[in-house]
């Protein structure tokens, strides 16, 4: 049966290399998460492609099934049609043998009814002609059978190669059957594997879920972290200004106070050269004590508050001295404070810019982690679209490959039949080549006994014809047999009843 090649054989993908697609992980920031190893999409169109090219050969494995019915529709009818013309040729060799031996038989009767009395002349040539036409009419049968048989033995060896044909074209389609039915197979284990990477696909698809939650919730804990880092930051750059606010103003007092000290030392000074003129005073004194006795009285108070004052002023001076130096040692520790804390500032500022890069990371992170999870569930839901497609074409698929195998039975039962009646045609062939050429043997016997016949007939009708003549001499009348009474009478009747029927239709 006509099958069409194929223009290139089919390769079925095969989905094994997909086993570790997802066992790594989906995201680059972490460990756990990396890049897949193949890409659906590339996978989908292939498998796609070869679905396309097995639907296409599949309609032309159809179109030439339905090719292959026609031509074995047409090779029975040709069968049929011999068979009938075969049976027809047996009939018409049937006929003619029933008229050979017929003749025959007439003949024979003649013989008999020439020994028995005399015939007329007319009669007997008569007969003679009859059985001449008869016997050419018989002799184109015959070569008409034999064209027939010819044409017979033509249709045969046709109908013999359009069987080798169908054989061979049957041989042809059952070697794609099988094609079909490992394409079938290999489909159904990429089907089993599809499914197997559909559950890999989904747990990949739940631990990406998880570890993006995760990320989540360590994004959001750092966030907190830093924003608490930030406002401690923030209350200590507030308590070093508060600080510093206080700083200033001990600079203020401070500068207050030493002028003071300054002023205290200026009048201590003049207290001193104060203290050195009373001494000298004094030295002036002892050496006039009666001229300056009532000035001593006198300025005896006036030295008594210099020295309380000066005394006072001494105690002022150590404690500003005191408090300059407590001074000095808090001015040390807040400069060391300040300088500890403007260190502080800058490391909470690159601690900041460091997170914030760290949160922009995280952002782009989670970015792309959300991209490759779409494309995750996209290339999941196309998987599941692809595998409920080859369910399905597996299903056509085997459907298709038993109905082609029921026809390849009934195929198989057909030659088998077909090949039974050829070789039943043939013998029957056989067998009426055999009686056609017995025939056309008897018909040879026939004529040549015909030819003696008609040589016995010329004689006899010449004895006859010179009997008749001498009678006819010596008596009026003329005796003739029983046979030829009956047989000129049958003609005249037969004669009648077609000059009636002229008559009728006239």
């Amino acid at each position: 049966m006509s099958r069409g090649e194929f223009d290139s054989r089919r390769r079925i993908g095969s989905f094994r290399k997909a086993n570790n697609l997802y066992e790594d992980k989906i995201l680059e920031a972490s460990p756990s998460l990396k890049k897949p190893e193949i890409d659906f999409s590339e996978k989908s169109s292939s498998i796609a492609r070869e679905l396309r090219m097995a639907r296409r050969d599949i309609g032309r494995f159809k179109g030439n099934r339905t090719d292959t019915d026609l031509v074995k529709a047409q090779a029975e009818s040709e069968l049929y049609e011999v068979y009938k013309r075969a049976k027809d040729l047996s009939s018409e060799i049937e006929e003619s043998n029933s008229m050979a031996k017929s003749h025959t038989r007439e003949i024979e009767v003649l013989k008999k009814s020439r020994r028995r009395g005399n015939k007329r002349e007319d009669q007997v040539l008569a007969l003679g002609d009859v059985e001449n036409q008869q016997y050419a009419d018989v002799m184109r049968e015959l070569e008409l059978v034999r064209q027939e048989l010819s044409m017979l033995k033509l249709d045969v060896a046709s109908v013999l190669e359009e069987k080798s044909r169908a054989e061979k074209q049957t041989e042809a389609a059952n070697t794609k059957m099988l094609f079909y039915t490992s394409s079938v197979e290999a489909i159904r284990k990429e089907i089993e594997d599809a499914n197997e990477e559909q559950v890999l696909t989904e747990l990949a698809r739940i631990e990406a879920s998880r570890e993006f939650a995760d990320i989540e919730a360590e994004r959001e804990k750092e966030a907190n972290q830093f924003s608490f880092a930030v406002e401690e930051t923030r209350k200590k750059m507030k308590d070093v200004i508060e600080e510093i606010d206080s700083s200033k103003e001990l600079e203020t007092k401070l500068s207050v106070t030493m002028s003071d000290v300054v002023m205290l030392q200026n009048e201590l000074k003049l207290v001193k050269e104060m203290d050195k003129r009373i001494q000298r005073i004094d030295s002036l004194s002892r050496s006039e004590p009666s001229f300056h006795r009532g000035e001593d009285l006198e300025g005896s108070p006036l030295l008594h508050s210099v020295t309380e004052e000066l005394e006072v002023a001494k105690k002022e001076l150590a404690a500003v001295k005191v408090e300059g130096f407590q001074f000095m040692a808090s001015m040390d520790i807040i400069r060391n404070e300040l300088k500890h804390l403007t260190d502080e500032t800058a490391r909470l500022r690159k601690t900041e810019e460091k997170s914030d890069l760290t949160v922009k990371s995280l952002n782009s992170k989670l970015l792309r982690a959300k991209a490759k999870l779409e494309a995750v569930s996209a290339s999941e839901e196309k998987a599941r679209s692809m595998a409920s497609n080859l369910s399905l074409t597996l299903e056509k698929l085997k459907t298709e490959a038993e109905a082609a195998r029921k026809e390849k039975e009934l195929a198989c039962e057909e030659a088998a039949t077909i090949k039974s009646e050829i070789l039943k045609m043939e013998t029957e062939i056989d067998l009426t080549e055999e009686k056609l050429q017995a025939a056309m043997e008897e018909l040879e016997t026939v004529k040549s006994s015909e030819a003696v016949a008609l040589e016995n007939l010329k004689g006899l009708i010449e004895d006859t014809i010179r009997a008749r003549a001498f009678e006819s001499q010596s008596s009026s009348s003329i005796t003739i047999s029983k046979f030829e009474y009956d047989y000129l009478t049958g003609r005249a009747a037969g004669a009648e009843e077609i000059a009636d029927k002229k008559v009728a239709a006239a």
